[in-house]
């Protein structure tokens, strides 16, 4: 197990999002004006105008996919702050010392000095979380990334062309002022998302396989479900479901360690 459980689930919800985001739009491109919608469906669908139909269709399903990916992230964030194998990191994405601080500028906090995540990657997560913001608040949210992350961009538009798939940047800047969303702006900034987790995730491992064994069972004591296991006579059973628990929740601590951790209570 290489990856925490909070890493699966959010790797989970991406990937179901991003997938039905392209198969509406795969769908949307099979659409003629002849289309009528099969009589199971039990519904009225005239659109008129076909092609504009689909366009917004489009774009709704592309909107809402930055939504739910971007809220998926924001969850992830919430539950790795929460781990007590965390709490020693000095990060908390659910508490900051700033004032009516947006979600995007707390994300973009806690991800500075992550081991192994690239300066362009948090100012391209925090413009899908601003870009998040835009869709749910519409024409009342002013979020935007800085002057000086977009001139940071500007001055890496080359490199990130050549490393994102032929990611246009600049573009990409004026798609968001412009309210313009296309699926290679999307696709291109959920990646973000997952990169971004991924250092998360394989520094929050790190930190717990660094602990010592006292500090390890102190964190796994902590959790409110292992708790219940301990409070069981001692013995076999007890040891063999503490040894499954732990395994299914921090698997990535291997079994060697596991089971001297738990043989030591």
């Amino acid at each position: 197990m290489s990856e925490t459980t909070y890493l699966k689930v959010f790797l989970d919800d991406i990937g179901h999002s991003v997938h039905c985001m392209n198969t509406i739009a795969v769908s949307l491109s099979q659409l003629t004006q002849e289309t009528a919608p099969p009589k199971e469906l039990n519904i009225s669908w005239k659109p008129g105008n076909v092609t504009s139909s689909s366009i917004n269709a489009r774009r709704f399903a592309i909107k809402s996919s930055i939504v739910y990916s971007v809220e998926s992230f924001f969850e992830y964030l919430s539950k790795i702050s929460k781990d007590n194998f965390w709490l020693g990191t000095g990060k908390n994405f659910n508490e900051s010392p700033k004032q009516n601080i947006s979600k995007a500028d707390r994300a973009s906090d806690f991800l500075t000095g992550i081991p192994n995540v690239e300066k362009e990657w948090i100012i391209l997560t925090e413009l899908l979380c601003h870009w998040r913001n835009k869709v749910v608040h519409a024409n009342s949210s002013n979020a935007c990334i800085s002057k000086s992350s977009k001139q940071y961009l500007a001055e890496r538009s080359q490199q990130i062309f050549d490393d994102f798939h032929h990611f246009d940047i600049n573009l990409a800047l004026d798609n968001f002022e412009k309210n313009k969303y296309t699926l290679k702006d999307v696709t291109t900034l959920i990646t973000m998302l997952i990169r971004c987790a991924r250092a998360v995730d394989a520094y929050f491992i790190s930190t717990a396989k660094s602990q010592s064994d006292a500090s390890i069972y102190e964190a796994i004591l902590n959790n409110n479900s292992f708790q219940i296991i301990g409070k069981q006579q001692e013995g076999g059973k007890r040891y063999r479901q503490s040894i499954k628990w732990v395994e299914l929740n921090y698997g990535f601590l291997g079994r060697d360690t596991i089971e001297r951790v738990i043989k030591a209570t």
